[in-house]
């Protein structure tokens, strides 16, 4: 079994830019991020050097079918596996993706994780154990 990559969407393969940036919240807009080219391009890389490639998201369900949309179009993937909040769910991200960590990921052998926001990196790193390559400056 391949060792699993865990990467994080939000801040860390798609960024909100632009003249009018859509709020973190506005999920009808998530089909206009950008991406983040170096972040993919290591993406791209491990998934080439065999390992797999698992989508952990923030993002609230609802914008599963935009979010696979763009994950396609922009990161290039075959086989996407994400992960996502539950419709409605407001707790905090280092809560729900521990919580999705512990139901999908905890018993497959995690290479590393790709993540930007302090909170979650600190969960990554200090619950888990786990090494976390933090992409961009995360205090929010």
């Amino acid at each position: 079994m391949p060792q699993v990559v865990i990467v994080d969407i939000d801040g860390t393969v798609a960024l909100r830019l632009g003249e009018k940036p859509r709020s973190p919240f506005n999920f009808r807009r998530v089909g206009e991020d950008a991406p983040n080219p170096a972040v993919i391009a290591v993406v791209q890389a491990l998934a080439e050097a065999g390992h797999k490639i698992v989508f952990l998201s923030g993002r609230d369900e609802v914008c599963r079918t935009e979010t696979l949309t763009w994950l396609k179009l922009h990161v290039g993937l075959a086989d996407v596996e994400l992960y996502m909040r539950k419709a409605g769910d407001g707790r905090r991200d280092s809560t729900v993706k521990r919580e999705l960590y512990d139901a999908h990921l905890a018993h497959r052998n995690v290479l590393c994780v790709l993540d930007d926001r302090d909170q979650v990196v600190r969960m990554w790193r200090e619950e888990l154990g786990l090494t976390c390559l933090q992409v961009a400056y995360g205090d929010f």
